[in-house]
């Protein structure tokens, strides 16, 4: 029935599409009822041909698009040993390094649960009160990395505009 090549739209346990929309191809046929998906963030899974449904390379490209959209670059976590980065700048006081991080990590947080949650349920239904959070962790995260790059030039400044 399914064969190696062919796009595949995932379903829920309902028999109906997830929402969002999650696309895939089948990398490998294993057996008559099982095969290995190849999906857009370059992962495989192995699932029973029963929990997907075949679609055309036209509404495949749709979706993936939609995929693609809905990816945002996310923030890394600063992985700094903070007292030896604050010896090294003895003119900043230990406090304003230890502050500005804290704020650092916790912006990181927001953007990385906004991402989630616009995984889950797609950007048109996170609430306002959230979106207000995930901008202003955009503008955190920007002052917060200028502040470190401006210690160390290793430290990227994201551009999230």
């Amino acid at each position: 029935m399914y064969k190696k090549g062919d796009k595949v739209i995932i379903l829920d346990y309902n028999d109906k599409p997830l929402s969002p929309a999650v696309v895939a191809e089948i990398e490998d046929v294993i057996g008559p009822d099982r095969v290995r998906l190849h999906l857009p963030d370059n992962a495989c899974c192995l699932e029973f041909t029963d929990r997907f449904r075949k679609i055309d390379e036209a509404q495949y490209e749709e979706l993936l698009h939609g995929v693609r959209s809905r990816e945002t670059l996310l923030a890394v976590d600063l992985q700094i040993d903070i007292r030896k980065f604050a010896s090294r700048h003895p003119r900043r006081r230990k406090d304003e390094i230890f502050n500005i991080f804290n704020q650092d990590k916790h912006y990181v947080s927001v953007l990385n649960a906004y991402a989630g949650r616009v995984l889950m349920y797609g950007e048109e239904n996170i609430n306002e009160r959230f979106l207000y959070e995930y901008k202003d962790a955009l503008a955190g995260i920007v002052r917060t990395r200028t502040f470190f790059h401006e210690l160390d030039d290793s430290i990227p400044v994201p551009d999230l505009a």
